[in-house]
């Protein structure tokens, strides 16, 4: 049946932007009125992106301009529509089950059901807003808009997680132009997120476990990870942790998911289960009960890392191993949303996936990019385990703030020391002819790429830079040595009209690049 709803509700007063919001949409507005017509915005959950995109559909319908607000979801719907009907806006639906009415300027659209219907009898936006749009853009549909169909629209991309499980695309395949709302750290120094506490948990073994189109089999996870050792460990440190707590769990399938609400029921916790074949009708009802806390545990697969929103959740058990960094970013989002009326103050995060030490914590976050092909974490984690409570903490901490633990200060390790701890033994000659060449190079007065060049007539190719490191005067150089240095680059780079940058360059390749390069 189609569901009944008040199409106009002009008298309600919007709600008012935060001062970021607005900074964001003046910005979006700068990048279009230069010409751009790609751009992506990028808003951390808890920013309120919704609330974002109903003020910018607002100020374009009142201009006139046909909207197009296209979701991933089908369940995404209804609380679009609760956002835009707070900005008085008068919509049609692309959506079984729900009013049509073509002839609106605002039109919320389900990706799902557009692809099954098709363009054909659409009429063209001007204005297009990709909600979740690290799915949405990639969907066939909407490839066909932006290309043949409606070309010259106006597209806004919206997400939260703006990375891609290929490391073949990346979000500049599609966007030309970016902006972004303030990072999530500093969200939380605004007090419109509160901090996540991190705890690893003793997982399953995931060796043997094969990689899948990018991500982690979930065949292979479902037994690596639904055994009732692994199982029964998230509940013992919940109990530890957690009690209390509003908390959602991330599980492998749905079998997952129902075992581990089973074993949370077994310790006389209440606890239900959603998954992603419910319905919107069947959800709600179990969101309801856990926003008020006649349900502590909501356990889940495929069903809350995108449109659920019960901000006295603050408790977060990750179960579900994945290589997605927009996953564990949407996951870990679920619970940062304020709510004053529980004094909520922070999330605890029980790591189970080791999802943590993969891609870090949230709160790390300090750039977007738009050319990053793959959301796969590069280079190490800066993650370490507190040995007693399993708090997980930023390497450099040295006194764990959850139970006080005092970590061993770390063996100091000369520069030429690392680098040859990190040498493989075949590499071992290469690195000490290269640092011969450099002390004879200085001798010579010769000048630093001088060194570099024997190297390549010798081996036929380039050495690392970081070989350069403390090759003249050692590990332990004195004043005298690093005036003597920086002369020696000054008087080659007057000789050979080279800048002072390339000498302060060359000379942090001596000293390190912690040390101010310049005149002593």
């Amino acid at each position: 049946m189609t569901q009944q709803i008040s199409l106009h509700f002009a008298e309600l007063k919007p709600p008012e932007l935060r001062d970021y919001q607005l900074q964001v949409k003046q910005n979006l507005y700068s990048l279009i009125r230069s010409g751009k017509r790609k751009i992506l915005t990028f808003a951390p959950t808890g920013a309120g992106k919704t609330i974002l995109a109903a003020q910018i559909v607002a100020d374009a319908a009142s201009r006139g301009k046909r909207v197009w607000f296209v979701v991933d979801l089908d369940i995404l719907i209804a609380q679009t529509w609760d956002k835009f009907k707070k900005f008085g806006l008068e919509c049609g639906f692309v959506k079984a089950g729900w009013s049509e009415k073509p002839e609106a300027l605002v039109q919320i659209i389900s990706a799902q059901t557009l692809a099954r219907r098709g363009l054909e009898n659409q009429i063209p936006p001007d204005v297009v807003l990709l909600d979740e749009c690290h799915k949405t853009a990639w969907t066939t549909i909407v490839r066909q808009m932006m290309g043949e169909w409606c070309r010259s629209a106006l597209y806004v991309g919206l997400t939260a997680t703006p990375w891609r499980l290929s490391k073949r695309q990346g979000m500049g395949d599609i966007f030309d132009a970016l902006v972004t709302a303030p990072m999530p750290c500093e969200l939380m120094d605004m007090g419109f997120l509160v901090k996540p506490a991190y705890y690893g948990i003793p997982g399953a073994d995931l060796k043997g476990v094969r990689t899948v189109a990018g991500d982690f089999s979930e065949s292979d996870l479902a037994i690596a990870c639904d055994t009732s050792e692994v199982i029964q460990r998230i509940v013992k440190e919940w109990l530890r942790l957690c009690q209390g707590r509003r908390t959602i769990v991330f599980a492998v399938n749905i079998f997952h998911s129902k075992h581990i609400r089973d074993a949370f029921l077994r310790a006389g916790v209440s606890a239900e289960h959603v998954d992603g074949t419910m319905t919107g009708k069947q959800r709600q009802p179990i969101y309801d009960r856990l926003a008020t806390g006649e349900t502590l545990v909501v356990t889940s697969c495929q069903a809350l890392q995108e449109g659920f929103d019960v901000p006295s959740v603050s408790a977060v058990l990750l179960c579900r191993p994945t290589k997605s960094k927009a996953l564990y970013f949407q996951q870990i989002g679920r619970g940062l949303r304020i709510h004053p009326e529980s004094e909520k103050t922070d999330c605890v995060v029980l790591d189970q996936a080791g999802n943590v030490k993969r891609f870090g914590f949230v709160e790390d976050l300090r750039r977007i990019s738009l050319t990053e092909g793959s959301d796969a974490q590069k280079g190490e984690v800066p993650v370490k385990d507190c040995p007693e409570c399993e708090a997980l903490l930023h390497i450099s901490v040295m006194r764990c703030p959850s139970c006080g633990y005092e970590f061993p200060a770390p063996e100091k390790v000369a520069p030429t020391q690392k680098l040859e701890r990190l040498l493989r033994k075949e590499d071992k000659p290469k690195f000490h002819f290269f640092r011969e060449q450099i002390k004879a190079g200085f001798q010579k007065h010769y000048a630093p790429e001088w060194a570099s060049c024997r190297f390549k007539e010798e081996y036929e190719f380039y050495p690392p830079d970081d070989w350069r490191r403390a090759a003249i005067f050692g590990d332990n150089p004195t004043d005298d040595n690093r005036l003597t240095y920086w002369n020696y680059l000054a008087a080659i780079a007057q000789h050979k009209g080279k800048t002072r940058t390339w000498a302060e360059r060359q000379w942090r390749f001596e000293f390190g690049f912690d040390e101010e390069g310049g005149e002593a």
